[in-house]
């Protein structure tokens, strides 16, 4: 992917917006319980980018849920519908999660690369992506992905 404008995301009532400074890392999908309950749909659909490239333009109305020690998961409090997420790695290592059907330009969006917590998935998907059962599985396979696009990222500048 070439370095191109900033890409805008909005949730459906358009009260909250992020921008992202450059295409996301990473893209993949998500079959765990969590995504599945604060999505309403059978799996997220994810993208990546460091923490410092995405930024939350509008949306004081933003409400984190299912905080836990590293992934904060932000919703709009008006539609409810997730629009920002960070990861905090390391201090000063953070990474941000924005949904994919959040952004204006779909065409911007690298392709997904796996669909982790496969075994909670509510149907089969035949879409010739790696798919990856079991949370240690799932858990060691994004962050080997991660891994790997913030090193492609790193050395494509």
């Amino acid at each position: 992917m070439t370095n191109s404008p900033e890409l805008s995301c909005r949730c459906e009532c358009e009260q909250s917006r992020v921008n992202v400074a450059k295409p996301p890392m990473l893209r993949f999908h998500c079959h765990c319980t969590i995504c599945q309950n604060l999505y309403q749909r059978p799996f997220s659909d994810v993208t990546v980018m460091w923490a410092k490239d995405a930024k939350l333009t509008q949306g004081g109305q933003v409400e984190f849920k299912r905080p836990g020690w590293l992934l904060k998961r932000g919703v709009c409090t008006q539609c409810q519908q997730p629009i920002f997420a960070t990861m905090t790695l390391f201090p000063g290592i953070k990474l941000a999660f924005v949904p994919a059907n959040r952004y204006d330009n779909q065409a911007a969006l690298p392709t997904a690369k796996a669909h982790i917590f496969y075994h909670r998935s509510q149907s089969d998907i035949d879409d010739g992506i790696t798919k990856v059962a079991g949370f240690i599985k799932s858990e060691c396979v994004v962050s080997w992905l991660i891994v790997k696009s913030a090193v492609i990222q790193l050395f494509a500048r």
